[in-house]
């Protein structure tokens, strides 16, 4: 009689130990993604600050060139005469 319930007590305390396992488990699987999760996080903060510091610079260069071409010609490069038009002879082009 004594036997069965050293039988019943192991019994009863097996499903204990499974539960803690895995408890440990999930606790160990969820630590291990939040650390992924902020890995990923701050490679792509990282990846965001590059594309915007490129778009800048882009969007810095057209300004540039918008400012120069809104600029006037100096008066001996403002305007063509029909005169030098003329005058100009035409190249070949080869067509292949």
């Amino acid at each position: 009689m004594n036997r069965q319930s050293v039988n019943r007590s192991q019994i009863a305390a097996l499903p204990l130990r499974q539960m803690l396992t895995l408890g440990m488990a999930l606790l160990l699987t969820l630590a291990a993604g939040l650390f992924y999760y902020s890995w990923l996080t701050a490679r792509l903060a990282g990846q965001v600050a590059a594309h915007t510091a490129l778009l800048t610079q882009i969007q810095a260069s057209r300004a540039n060139t918008l400012v120069k071409a809104a600029e006037p010609l100096p008066a001996g490069q403002a305007t063509a005469s029909p005169a030098t038009l003329e005058t100009v002879v035409p190249q070949d082009r080869w067509v292949f």
